[in-house]
């Protein structure tokens, strides 16, 4: 079915919501001019509307594990990333927001961009225990019996609604689970602990429109922790943003399609699965940045295009003139225009 016009225009212009405040008048050819955009700069509602309607068009996301965050300094703040970046994950940030912090968020999220929590937890209170992680103070706590199963899955629950308080009452948009070490929450030998923990997140979730995404490390090796998943709490998940860090294209289309990857596990929904996989480098090491420009043109070989691309440490791009210079451009290649 061919889109409309207006889809035409909203999906073409992708990413030149960050350019210039006065694209609408541009001819296409400056659209995608590659320009940073100060956040501080007054911002028409024309402006506003239409980042909102390209958040909303079919699109390939851009997405972040934000760290070093403080909401003081551009260079630390979510709103000194592009515009068109959907959402960032708030990489070991649970809860305890600043003032500075509370502000930075409230203003990222008037544009449409949303930020989710996001930590590793292999076991049930991992960062949210009082008193703090050791074994027998989060037995304690959580209420967990080591010889009672059952008191894991009551406690896996009341984990995850811990989760969705601290997400309501800092106004956050959802949590990213990174899932890559065994624990009393992850274990192939009781893999019910972790999938009511996904479920009851995903059911209160649901009732804030607050997204629930999965992050696991993207070597086959580590494709256990995505067996443990349950279908259902798979087809659950807003988006699976997989650590790809040192895979060009052949390397994404193995860890996909090829033996032993992604396809081999559910594989009745694997194409929703690819739909909604988000392909990641990492800005940490800068030898390993060149992964993630040549991520941005990537199409799987099987034909079903993943949902998007991201980067741990997303913030450590924010040097140069533009700012971001490297996201910009992958933002641009992943949403080219569209001509008539």
């Amino acid at each position: 079915m061919k889109m409309s016009k207006l889809k035409k225009i909203i999906y073409g212009i992708g990413i030149s919501l960050f350019f210039s405040q006065g694209f609408l008048n541009s001819a296409c050819s400056d659209w995608t001019d590659i320009e940073a955009k100060d956040y501080f700069v007054p911002v028409s509602d024309g402006y506003k509307n239409n980042l909102k309607d390209y958040f909303n068009s079919p699109h390939k996301v851009m997405f972040g594990w934000f760290g070093n965050w403080t909401g003081v300094t551009m260079s630390s703040s979510l709103c000194g990333l592009p515009d068109s970046v959907d959402f960032v994950s708030l990489w070991l940030c649970w809860g305890n927001l600043t003032a500075e912090q509370q502000t930075d968020l409230r203003k990222f999220q008037e544009k449409g961009s949303k930020a989710v929590l996001c930590w590793r937890a292999g076991d049930i209170g991992d960062n949210l225990t009082p008193g703090g992680n050791a074994t027998d103070v989060k037995n304690a706590f959580w209420g967990i019996d080591p010889n009672d199963e059952d008191t894991y899955i009551e406690a896996a629950k009341k984990y995850a609604l811990a989760i969705v308080d601290t997400c309501n009452k800092y106004n956050v948009d959802g949590f990213d689970y990174d899932i890559e070490d065994n624990g009393t929450l992850i274990s192939s030998e009781h893999p019910e602990r972790a999938n009511t923990f996904m479920r009851t997140l995903r059911e209160e979730f649901n009732k804030t429109g607050k997204i629930l995404v999965a992050d696991i490390p993207g070597g086959k090796s580590w494709l256990r922790f995505y067996d443990i998943l349950a279908e259902d709490v798979v087809q659950s998940l807003d988006y699976i943003a997989w650590q790809t860090y040192e895979l060009g294209h052949s390397g994404l289309d193995d860890f996909f399609t090829g033996y032993g990857g992604v396809s081999s596990y559910h594989p009745e929904i694997f194409e929703e699965v690819l739909k909604k996989s988000i392909v990641t480098a990492t800005f940490e090491r800068a030898i390993d940045k060149h992964y993630f420009s040549e991520q941005q043109d990537y199409h799987p070989s099987c034909g079903i295009e993943h949902g998007g691309m991201g980067a741990y440490h997303i913030e450590y791009d924010y040097p140069g003139n533009p700012d971001y210079p490297t996201v910009r451009a992958a933002i641009s290649a992943q949403n080219p225009p569209i001509n008539n």
